[in-house]
């Protein structure tokens, strides 16, 4: 193998260990997505992405989390309520695995004429807990192109740690049982087996490159460094599974409303209708749903009535 391919894989490798150990080492649901999806764009060498997660037991989507969103995003947050083509796609169970870049053009972003960044197409990785559906994660490029079958491997090993760590969250929201322990612990492993997989693989083919040319100093560093990586990444994985588990209880994530969301969850209290609200904020009714959308996954709530009940059981207003 090259030896400049083998610096770059170990690089992935430490970003993909930079990803395990923070959703292994965080209950915050809100801060594992977003600091893993800017992990990932960055492995990935793109510039955009968001997740979108279902709300448990319903078919109601909302967005957890992005990074760097364009500007037609972040001065029309309504643009990302709503159905789109991918989200479809998904609940109709046509989304089984990675879709490439090449596959999907953004339904959100195709038709817009200004503020985009030349983004249009984004990958889509499906995001399931045993077997249940639970989200989607999308990064988008300004091209359509293929990524390598290396890059979708490494997207398959994101996708199923977000998973485990969006499962064991809400595992801490249900229950209280001490068998969470045991459970917390064999989540770790699961994680620790898909970066250990990664790192296996790569050190299969630096043997196999070392038995096939001359070794050199270069090479011989580059495996240093990845048995070194290897250890560290087990080391850490276990220490934040432990430590975690015993000082740091569940936390509800520490997402500050922005003005406009408490105006929009004030309304809600008094039972107001997404047409009433937006006519008294004089914004349209679609902007309300994506601020109520927003209201739902910061306060992690299933519905309109829930969020105010946590709302007002966290003192964010009152009754």
């Amino acid at each position: 193998m090259d030896s400049k391919i083998l610096e770059q894989q170990l690089e992935e490798l430490k970003i993909l260990n930079a990803i395990a150990v923070e959703l292994n080492g965080t209950t915050e649901l809100n801060r594992a997505l977003k600091v893993a999806l800017e992990y990932t764009v960055e492995l990935m060498n793109m510039h955009t992405g968001w997740i979108w997660l279902l709300h448990p037991g319903s078919n109601s989507v909302f967005l957890a989390a992005s990074h760097q969103l364009p500007p037609a995003f972040t001065q029309h947050p309504e643009r990302l309520s709503g159905w789109c083509y991918c989200i479809d796609k998904y609940l109709a169970n046509n989304l089984e695995s990675a879709a490439n870049i090449s596959e999907i053009t953004c339904t959100r972003l195709k038709d817009l004429k200004e503020g985009t960044q030349g983004l249009r197409y984004h990958a889509t990785i499906p995001l399931y807990d045993q077997g249940k559906k639970i989200g989607l994660l999308n990064l988008v490029s300004e091209a359509s192109g293929q990524l390598s079958d290396r890059q979708l491997e490494l997207l398959y090993a994101i996708g199923d740690m977000l998973s485990v760590t969006i499962g064991r969250t809400r595992l801490y929201e249900q229950s209280r049982e001490v068998g969470i322990r045991e459970e917390r612990k064999r989540l770790a492993r699961q994680i620790g087996q898909q970066l250990t997989h990664q790192i296996r693989q790569l050190m299969e083919e630096l043997t196999a490159s070392k038995g096939t040319a001359p070794t050199s100093k270069k090479l011989n560093s580059l495996a240093k460094d990845l048995s070194q990586l290897a250890d560290q990444s087990i080391t850490e994985l276990e220490a934040t599974a432990q430590t975690n588990y015993q000082q740091h209880p569940f936390q509800y994530p520490i997402t500050p409303l922005s003005k406009r969301e408490m105006e929009v969850l004030e309304l809600l209290k008094s039972g107001k209708t997404n047409k009433a609200i937006g006519a008294e904020l004089f914004i349209s009714e679609r902007t309300v749903k994506f601020h109520v959308s927003t209201l739902l996954s910061k306060l992690q709530a299933q519905n309109r009535t829930d969020a105010v009940q946590i709302a007002v059981k966290r003192g964010i207003i009152k009754l």
